[in-house]
Parts: structure tokens; C-alpha cells; sequence
């Protein structure tokens, strides 16, 4: 299901964004200009309306883009937020947050809060039981997906900012809602996925391949109740059930494998894998088109070299991975580099974890060149080396080691690049898996589905090795500290999981530190001991974290429009 805008969505979504929005409770429109009796009367119309809905889902975009007509979810913008990776503008005009200075003014906080979006589908879920429908199945179904969608935004809404006001019908511009407790929002979100899954089938036919699934409604379940363990009294029943919403995609639906080894792994972040890998559960579809209107993949321009093919340009190269998540890429035997005696800081990319080449472009790697496919360049951050394109000390990378994942050079142009984001994969869904077994103390049960993850890629089963000992970031329970490493290593540049794993273990106080790059010596890019750059050579990287960045501020215009708001605690 590919989004083509014609002359009706367009109408729809003009509507839409109009006339039932409460607009972040900021500006109102004037209702009286636009008259409803025609609309939304059929089939047809709503179905229009709903895939106009689907837009509600995150793009492939390192930027909260708020200011947008239609404003999409920074989805990656989080991942900025943790230890594994930082944004070359780490604050610039208050977009990124990525230097820990936060406070209520900070743009890039209010990302979540999407209450336009909550309006459309409310006013979508008001207009369904009035249209005509061909059959009864295909009303329940159409709002089925419009809840799983509701219900991802307030999911995403109850983790970033705690109590936020429930809505779950459209209201006059004159209200002002109040702050719902968190439990409650909880608890709705829980409720409309266990009313929804069974209104949603299994899989879809081709013209209809990437609407919402059973599959995606029930790992969104799994993803909401192990994103609440950090607040919530009763953890066990937060384990026990993400267990039974992961038993039931596994073990029930069948529908989902991961694809076997490094290239199945690669695969996943390419044209090839949209809409028919048996690894997507959730995805955001990208469609191109002409003029204001496209819906390209950003992300592939954004974390482009500076000195590689990018037709549009030379590239923004605004991410950065992290030397702590760098150095923590286990070798191919399944130790950490430091505790490896076969590690070579002269030769660091080799016999690594797979995933680590493909996620990161590092120094050595040979791009194209811009001056075209045909020819190739070799990536080099160190400034010593070569100062003339991808210095690290230059308006470049912030720490030397660069995204891979959606980096697409068979696009004719940057700006074409089409890859779907993978929202959920079933990777993730294994990982949730073991770490709801080992959170009830069911190590032996939750060892074969991390297995299952590493195997995929090459990498020993913990089974034959055993356990890693983690040390920065430890939860105190070995068997989930091992899931979350694995975690890392797998959804590396891809998305919020880093973000979702601090924030709930509580383990910021341990992780979140100044952020370094590459090393400072010239003859070992996998130097363990040695100096490091500093990212940008900038100290806003030197991060300093605060307990109260558990919860986000609510954006002050937010407040300022809306006087029964009120802020998180301590800002």
C-alpha cells in the first residue's frame, strides 16, 4: 500500500487538518466555511481518509520536522538521546536535544505530542458507523487499523511525557482537557489493542500489503507493556503480558521468520525488502512523487558521506555513532574487544559482530565517489589522514563512524531513495520474547530466542559461550543485560529501542556520558585506550544527565495555549 495522493485526499486531508483538529491545543480554524453533507458518506471516501491516517506513522528522518504541515514523528530523533550515537547540531535552533540541556523551550521534546493527529483519527472513528460499507468485515476492520494508530501515538505519548489528556472523541475549540494519569492512558492503550487484534487479519493480499496486522497490533501490546516496567507497580504482570502478546506472533500467527544470515540482515534496510520480507511487522511506506509532495526517504541524504555519491549534493552526514557503542561491538567469538586477545586496534573491522559493517560506514571502507557509481572513494575521518572531505574536525560527522542502514547509492538521486522504514521487526519481537521470560526468572526459556538473533548473523549462541559480563549499563540482571546488548547490536541507527532500554531500566545515570569518536592515533583506528576525539571537538558533548529527563517537558506553547496543562516535574 503505497500513499498516492489524488485530488480527493487531498480534499480529505485538507478537511482533516482543519476543521476537527484541536491543533495542539494552539490555533483553532473557523468551522462554518466547510460544509460535511457530502463527505465521508461511503466506502470510497473513507478509505481515502484512512490511508491518509497511515501518515501518522514516523518517517525516515533524522529531524523533528513540527513546523510541517504535516509534521511526522521524529522516530530516530530519540536515538540521540542515549550512548550509542549523537547529531552533529546537537542543539542548533533547539532541534535535536542531543546535548542533555533540556528545558521546556526545546523543540525537538514536543515530538510526541501529536494531538492533531489524535484529532483526525477521532473524527475518522466518529464518521465510520454513519458510511456506507460493502460489508460489515471491512468497517470493523478500517477501525481497527484507525485505533491501532490512535493507540500508537498515545502508547509513544504515555512513555515520553507521563500523564498527557485523553481524547478519544473530537471536542470544541473552546476545551481545555486536563492531564489523564499515566495508569489510565495505560490502560486504554492496552485495552483498544486486546479489542483490535482479532478485527485485523493475519496478512493481507498484494494491493493491500502494509496496512496494520494482528502481527503489529499484538507487538505494539508487547512494546507497551515492557515500556511501562519503569513506573509501574505490579512489574511481573508487565512481563507475564509482553509474554503472552510475543507467544502469540511466534507461536500463532506464523507469518513471521527472520531472513537467514549477514545478507538477510543488510536486506531488511533496502528497496528489495519493502512490503515482502517476513521480518516486517510494522513499517512506514515510502512513495515518491513530484514537487512538495514527495514522500522520499530523507534519512538516505541526511547520513550520506561527504565525500560519496549523493547526486542532490554532498550530503548532510549529521549522525554519528558513539566510540562507547563502537567499542562495545563484540568480536566474532562473542568478547567484548578489550577482553579478546585476538582483537587487532590496527585492523579493527575484522572478525567483528557482522552487524557492525552493516550498520556503520567506518574508516577504510571503500563509497562511491561523487563523481559517480562507477568510481570509488575510501571514507577516512581522521584529519591527520585526510583532511580534504570527511574530516571529522570539519562541518562533517560528529564522531567519525557514520550510518549505514537506509544508506541507498543505487538511487539515482539521494532524494529518491524509497526504503521503507522498518518500525517492527520480528527480531525485536524474539528480543521482547526473551527479555519478558528472563523478567520472570525464565532464563532457560529466554536463552533459545536471543540465540535465535545472533545465530541469524553469524554470531556464537550465549548457550555454547555463555553470558556476557556487562559492566556499564547493568541492569543486575545478567540474563536481560545480555537481551539489551543484543538489542543494540541489532536496531543500531534504525530506531528508538536504545532510547525505550535506558529510559525504562533507569540506566541513564550509568550510560549517558560525554560522547567521543575515533581515536586520536593515526596508526590504530581501533585504538581501545588511547585519546579520542570529542565529538565536533565541541563541549556541549560533555552530556550531563539529570533523573528528571525520565519524563519529557511538555513544549511551554503547549502550556501557554492550554492553561489547565501542566508541566513534568522539576522543569
Amino acid at each position: 500500500m503505497k500513499y498516492i495522493k489524488t485530488y480527493k485526499i487531498i480534499l480529505l486531508v485538507t478537511l482533516l487538518s482543519t476543521l476537527v483538529s484541536c491543533n495542539d491545543f494552539l490555533e483553532v480554524e473557523d468551522l462554518d466555511q466547510y460544509e460535511l453533507t457530502n463527505l465521508y458518506q461511503t466506502e470510497e471516501d473513507l478509505t481515502f481518509a484512512l490511508d491518509f491516517l497511515y501518515f501518522s506513522l514516523p518517517t525516515a528522518n533524522l529531524e523533528d520536522n513540527v513546523f510541517a504541515i504535516d509534521s511526522d514523528q521524529a522516530y530516530l530523533l530519540p536515538y540521540f538521546w542515549t550512548d550509542d550515537a549523537t547529531h552533529r547540531n546537537i542543539n542548533g535552533a533547539g532541534f535535536n536535544g542531543s546535548d542533555f540541556v533540556w528545558s521546556e523551550n526545546t523543540r525537538a521534546l514536543r515530538s510526541f505530542y501529536r494531538y492533531q493527529d489524535i484529532a483526525d483519527i477521532n473524527f475518522f472513528l466518529e464518521a465510520l458507523p454513519g458510511a456506507s460499507f460493502t460489508t460489515e468485515a471491512n468497517r470493523a476492520r478500517f477501525g481497527a487499523e484507525a485505533r491501532f494508530l490512535r493507540a500508537w501515538i498515545y502508547e509513544s505519548m504515555l512513555f515520553a511525557y507521563g500523564d498527557v489528556p485523553l481524547l478519544t472523541n473530537t471536542i470544541a475549540p473552546t476545551e481545555q482537557p486536563t492531564r489523564t494519569p499515566r495508569q489510565e492512558i495505560f490502560d486504554f492503550v492496552i485495552t483498544e489493542l486486546d479489542e483490535i487484534d482479532d478485527l485485523l487479519p493475519n496478512s493481507y493480499n498484494a494491493e493491500n500489503l502494509g496496512r496494520i496486522t494482528k502481527g503489529a497490533a499484538l507487538a505494539l501490546k508487547a512494546r507497551t507493556y515492557l515500556n511501562a516496567i519503569g513506573w509501574v507497580s505490579d512489574v511481573n504482570a508487565m512481563y507475564a503480558g509482553a509474554e503472552t502478546a510475543c507467544d502469540e506472533i511466534i507461536n500463532d500467527i506464523g507469518v513471521y521468520a527472520l531472513v537467514p544470515g549477514i545478507e538477510g540482515f543488510k536486506a531488511q534496510f533496502t528497496v528489495e525488502s519493502d512490503l515482502v520480507s517476513p521480518e516486517t511487522i510494522l513499517a512506514r511506506h515510502c512513495a515518491l512523487e513530484t514537487g512538495t509532495d514527495r514522500e522520499d526517504n530523507k534519512l538516505s541524504r541526511q547520513i550520506a558521506l561527504r565525500g560519496s555519491y549523493a547526486n542532490s549534493g554532498t550530503g548532510q552526514r549529521r549522525a554519528g555513532y558513539s566510540s562507547d557503542f563502537i567499542e562495545e561491538v563484540q568480536t566474532i567469538n562473542g568478547l567484548f574487544p578489550k577482553d579478546d586477545p585476538s582483537y587487532d586496534p590496527t585492523n579493527p573491522w575484522i572478525n567483528r559482530d557482522p552487524r557492525l559493517g552493516a550498520s556503520a560506514v567506518l574508516s577504510g571502507d571503500i563509497v562511491p565517489a561523487t563523481s559517480g557509481l562507477d568510481d570509488e572513494y575510501e571514507f577516512q575521518p581522521h584529519p591527520n589522514i585526510d583532511p580534504s572531505r570527511d574530516n571529522i574536525e570539519t562541518v562533517n560527522s560528529p564522531t567519525g563512524y557514520l550510518f549505514r542502514k537506509y544508506l541507498d547509492y543505487t538511487a539515482v538521486d539521494m532524494e529518491d531513495a524509497e526504503t521503507d522504514l522498518k518500525i517492527i521487526r520480528y527480531s525485536e519481537v524474539l528480543l521482547m520474547y526473551a527479555e519478558a521470560l528472563a523478567g520472570q526468572g525464565r532464563d532457560a526459556e529466554a536463552l533459545p530466542y536471543l540465540d535465535e538473533v545472533r545465530d541469524r548473523v553469524g554470531m556464537p549462541k550465549y548457550a555454547d559461550i555463555g553470558l556476557p559480563t556487562v559492566t556499564r549499563g547493568t541492569t543486575g540482571n545478567q540474563m536481560i543485560d545480555a537481551i539489551l546488548l543484543e538489542r543494540r547490536y541489532e536496531f543500531a541507527g534504525e530506531g528508538p529501542q536504545r532510547w525505550f532500554d535506558i529510559w525504562r531500566y533507569k540506566l541513564a545515570d550509568q550510560v549517558i556520558k560525554p560522547v567521543f569518536g575515533i581515536p586520536v592515533s593515526e596508526a590504530e583506528p581501533g585504538d581501545l585506550v588511547g585519546e579520542k576525539y570529542r565529538a565536533s571537538n565541541n563541549d556541549s558533548f560533555e552530556r550531563v544527565w539529570d533523573d528528571k529527563y525520565y519524563l519529557l517537558p511538555i513544549f511551554l506553547p503547549f502550556l501557554d495555549a492550554n492553561t489547565n496543562l501542566t508541566q513534568n516535574p522539576n522543569y
